[in-house]
């Protein structure tokens, strides 16, 4: 079932199998006597090994071998459940082995939806997100990281419809300044933030780390509405514009008034020393797919992204999301060991 260039190291190998299944449903299906009231999902999950995280070690180890350009972990979520003694331990064991990874790797961390305010401050300030390059998450998760550390806006219960961007512009800006490297004497790694939700997304980057990111928030919002709609290129008929088309770039003051501009997509501005990024999504009217749409955004990001100091790199052709969606740039990026194919 996996493609032949992901490479699974035998050691991490189950002897029995584990289950995790998702049932994907949309308002009004009926399942025997019962309707859904509204899009959801029904998650069954016995994964014991994801859980303890037993492949972590394995696979830091396997990188000498691999020799990567970057580094993806998820997961941390799966541990939540595992009671806190357990937790405590296994991130404490999980930070000594990423701490293991070279420095001239990056390190991308996926979020995922947690609800234990403890175990969230423990990856946020005394564990993971220090010593991780970029990470990847959505609104509820956002909220909820501003809820754990008292972070601005934790006073709110829910978005309550599509999220502000000026709000969440101020969570991202904080995570950044409190946990990240916008203070150029801090010791931490994190310069990088992709905010995903239905309607946009956001990419905030402390400035002179990070390049491309015009090409990679796009890329994101772009992916989001093909796989959602379960298609090869963007069908202007199965999607509908939701991005708010006025915004501000801060809940309080000093603000700026920002707008979507049709010509140029992507909307930049300012925040001391950090970039914002806004892509509006083309919202897939009748989505087809949502489960793992995140990990698509966050990877195709990834992909367009280029970090600072450049690693030695070498031309690809990217596509890049434009009113055209036939152009094609000539890009610089690093080279990941992925193979490029365009039909």
């Amino acid at each position: 079932m996996l493609d032949e260039q992901i490479v699974v190291p035998p050691e991490s190998l189950q002897e029995t199998d584990e289950y995790h299944l998702i049932l994907e449903y949309k308002a009004g299906e009926q399942w025997g006597a019962t309707r859904a009231p509204q899009a959801n999902r029904f998650i069954f999950s016995h994964d014991v090994s994801n859980g303890e995280m037993r492949a972590l070690e394995m696979f830091v180890a396997s990188l000498d071998e691999f020799q990567p350009d970057l580094v993806v972990l998820s997961g941390l979520h799966m541990m939540e459940g595992q009671g806190r003694q357990m937790w405590e331990q296994r991130l404490k064991e999980a930070v000594a082995a990423i701490s293991d990874v070279r420095n001239a790797v990056p390190v991308h961390l996926e979020l995922a939806s947690m609800t234990d305010k403890d175990y969230m401050n423990s990856i946020m300030q005394e564990q993971v997100m220090p010593i991780v390059t970029s990470i990847g998450l959505n609104e509820q998760e956002l909220l909820f990281l501003s809820q754990a550390g008292t972070g601005p806006h934790a006073e709110l219960a829910s978005w309550g419809g599509i999220p502000d961007v000026g709000r969440v512009s101020d969570i991202l800006l904080w995570v950044l300044e409190q946990h990240g490297r916008s203070d150029p004497e801090s010791e931490a790694d994190l310069t990088r933030i992709h905010f995903h939700t239905l309607a946009y997304h956001v990419l905030a980057t402390v400035d002179g780390h990070w390049a491309n990111q015009v090409a990679a928030v796009a890329a994101g919002a772009r992916v989001a509405s093909i796989q959602a709609c379960g298609l090869q290129s963007i069908d202007a008929s199965k999607v509908v514009l939701r991005a708010p088309l006025e915004f501000h770039s801060s809940h309080g003051e000093p603000r700026e008034k920002l707008s979507l501009n049709p010509t140029e997509p992507v909307t930049v501005w300012h925040r001391g020393n950090v970039t914002f990024h806004l892509a509006p999504v083309l919202v897939c009217k009748q989505p087809l797919r949502t489960v793992g749409l995140g990990d698509a955004i966050s990877a195709e990001g990834l992909v367009y992204s280029e970090i600072r100091p450049q690693l030695p790199f070498f031309p690809i052709i990217c596509k890049y999301f434009t009113n055209k969606s036939d152009t094609i740039l000539l890009k610089y990026s690093i080279g990941l060991k992925i193979k490029y194919s365009f039909s």
